[in-house]
């Protein structure tokens, strides 16, 4: 064997390891993290905690109607998204648009939803239209329409393209090739990314509330500010709880649609009952809380407004954009190793196929929850408190809230292993280690790569908003651009906003592609 052509690869792989860890500390330095400073600040976290107990629930009844408030949210979002995004999938996919201009058009149109925070949709809404739930479901409903649009191009892009040249080959047209070649292929996947839609909109909502759209967020803000902790520990955990309910029944319902496990008969009837609760839940939700079409009417005017006064954007700070730009990506890229760092226990932990304890992987799979309810920017005013303003509580803040994403993916990846090596290391007496060193990670790699390269992605996108709490990064910058009327100020640092992300945005997909 020829050394060279082996020396050629793992000299590639070594440089890249190489600018990879020079690049992470040049992060780690950029944010100013220093272990010293959270380890000093752990004193002042624990004052917090115990100024949080006894948890208040003296105001259940106000909790309850922002508890539906906040679903119901998530529930219009999720339902507006999925009517904007469904019909145009079919024409952003390269196999079903008519001409490529248009499916070029629609991927774009769907690149450009995802490329803006829903912290700046809601900051924006919030601003023209003022307080409540409205500003929040119109956030949702354009955030979630590019991550919906994108899932479904997808997986019409991944249909078997033997069943579409069988249905050509009968002279079907383009509306049957639709229906009897792709729907039936990409119906599970879609209701499953539905669900999962509406999972992250439940969370999302409560995240934005905190700047005024409305549910729990906005009365978990008010009360941190008149240091009403007790409340906010209530609020905690009613938001823990939500969190848990919704993620419980959304897996239960995408598992057994996935798996065609609903068509068997000891789990259809029980499907069945579970499908018409849900329905019935948020039929009742989204009636109780219906839409004010009257506000939007009126709120019309002012948004127009506000974008007409935004051009031509103003640049004039290029320099500082910048400075401000690299900050917010080296949040990103800080926070996501630390929750990589974090989320590999936890993900072993919590996989069914390796916790040897029930108790532990009970305990593993809450804290992976309560990690997820809890918002980024609600810990990064938890942070802030801890080790003051600035970079350092942003980068803490992504890392302890995508561990919780992170280490769900591990779990359920790991948990979908082939158990035939597992079992082969382990006769050889192995230690739990080895298993995992030898029958687990190389079957679980490729996906581990693409889901932390999709939490770097998700975290750069949210790093640019943590700067509203003064967490650092460009969002401070633009929070102040719109309080203080600088409407040009604010196009040109959204412009660098969305460059910034959908750069990211193609070499995350390009790097996806090559190790997937």
């Amino acid at each position: 064997m020829d050394k060279t052509k082996i020396a050629g690869p793992m000299a590639v792989n070594i440089a890249a390891w190489a600018l990879f860890l020079l690049v992470l500390t040049a992060c780690f330095i950029r944010t100013e993290c220093n272990p010293a400073h959270l380890i000093g600040g752990i004193p002042w976290i624990l004052s917090l905690v115990r100024e949080m107990f006894p948890p208040d629930f003296s105001r259940w009844r106000e909790y309850l109607r922002l508890t539906m408030e906040t679903v119901a949210m998530g529930l219009w979002g999720t339902l507006f998204a999925l009517i904007i995004s469904f019909p145009m999938s079919f024409l952003g996919a390269v196999n079903t648009s008519p001409n490529k201009v248009l499916q070029a058009v629609v991927k774009s149109f769907f690149t450009f939803l995802r490329a803006i925070p829903e912290l700046v949709y809601a900051l924006i809404f919030v601003f023209s239209i003022g307080f409540g739930v409205l500003p929040g479901i119109l956030t949702l409903t354009l955030a979630s329409t590019g991550m919906l649009g994108k899932f479904f191009v997808e997986a019409i892009e991944s249909v078997d393209p033997k069943t579409i040249e069988a249905v050509q080959a009968t002279g079907g047209h383009h509306a049957g090739i639709l229906r009897h070649a792709v729907f039936p292929q990409v119906f599970p996947l879609f209701i499953g990314y539905v669900l999962y839609t509406f999972d992250h909109n439940v969370r999302t909502a409560m995240a934005i509330g905190i700047i005024g759209a409305g549910g729990l967020g906005l009365e978990l803000f008010r009360t941190m500010q008149t240091f009403k902790y007790p409340q906010v520990f209530a609020i905690l955990i009613i938001m823990f709880v939500i969190v848990t309910l919704v993620d419980r029944v959304s897996l239960y319902m995408r598992n057994k649609i996935i798996s065609g496990e609903v068509l068997e008969k000891g789990n259809k009837a029980l499907f069945i009952s579970v499908s018409w609760i849900v329905v019935a839940a948020c039929a009742g939700l989204l009636i109780c809380v219906p839409l004010d079409f009257g506000q939007l009417i009126k709120g019309m005017p002012f948004l127009f407004d506000f974008v007409s006064k935004t051009f031509p954007p103003d640049f004039s700070d290029m320099p500082k954009y910048l400075g401000l730009i690299v900050d917010t990506l080296a949040i990103g890229v800080s926070g996501t190793a630390i929750a990589i760092i974090i989320s590999i226990p936890l993900g072993i932990l919590a996989s069914k196929n390796f916790a040897r304890y029930p108790v532990v992987f009970n305990i593993a799979k809450e804290i992976i929850n309560f990690c997820r309810a809890i918002g980024d920017v609600v810990f990064a005013l938890i942070f802030v408190v801890a080790v003051g303003l600035g970079p350092f509580a942003g980068v803490l803040a992504l890392g302890v809230h995508s561990a919780g994403l992170l280490a769900k993916f591990y779990a359920e990846a790991i948990e979908n292993i082939d158990n035939k090596p597992k079992e082969a290391v382990e006769a050889t007496g192995a230690r739990t280690i080895q298993v995992i060193r030898h029958a687990v990670f190389p079957q679980i790699m490729p996906l581990f790569n693409s889901y932390n390269l999709y939490i770097l992605d998700r975290n750069i996108r949210t790093s640019t908003v943590l700067g509203l709490v003064g967490a650092g990064g460009i969002g401070f910058e633009l929070t102040m651009g719109i309080r203080l009327f600088q409407y040009n100020k604010v196009l040109a640092l959204l412009i660098i906003v969305m460059t910034t992300i959908f750069i990211v945005d193609k070499i995350s997909e390009h790097i996806r592609k090559k190790i997937v």
